[in-house]
């Protein structure tokens, strides 16, 4: 069982309801028997603007500079995989979608992939980062919001 609580003057605090369940979990170990114990400090998961941000931000750009630009599938994927590509097909948000998870691959403590639904703010921004940095090496440029870090805390 997980129980939340804050650090206080160098002590664990814990609310009255969850101080009663801790007790009771406690009372129920009998002398002798193996107990598990975990600490880890909750991120907050990504800001809305984020959300917005890699949406609505870097996807769109991405689709309206690779179409000005006449960028397609085909001269991403090249640049990515120097690969031999189907030629002319447009470059979308689900192919986005899917690209930006296998070239800015982001994974929790257990070392899982995870998509933007179960990043934290911190990831969230790497994720947008990393994928930028990627782009910019076609030419599709993506201009980062000046309080990009001040979302990510």
């Amino acid at each position: 069982m997980d129980f939340y609580g804050t650090k206080q003057n160098g002590k664990p605090v814990f609310p009255p309801a969850v101080g009663k369940q801790r007790r009771v979990c406690w009372n129920k170990i009998k002398d002798g028997d193996t107990f598990k114990s975990s600490l880890s400090i909750p991120r907050k998961s990504k800001s809305y603007s984020q959300v917005k941000l890699i949406w609505g931000n870097m996807i769109a750009n991405t689709i309206l500079q690779a179409e000005e630009k006449g960028i397609g599938v085909d001269d991403l994927l090249k640049y990515l995989l120097v690969g031999n590509i189907p030629k002319g097909a447009a470059i979308d948000e689900d192919f986005l979608h899917a690209l930006m998870y296998v070239i800015c691959p982001t994974t929790n403590e257990d070392g899982k992939k995870i998509t933007l639904s179960k990043m934290n703010t911190l990831q969230a921004s790497s994720l947008f980062k990393r994928f930028c940095d990627i782009l910019a090496g076609i030419g599709i440029y993506i201009e980062e919001p000046d309080n990009l870090e001040a979302t990510s805390k």
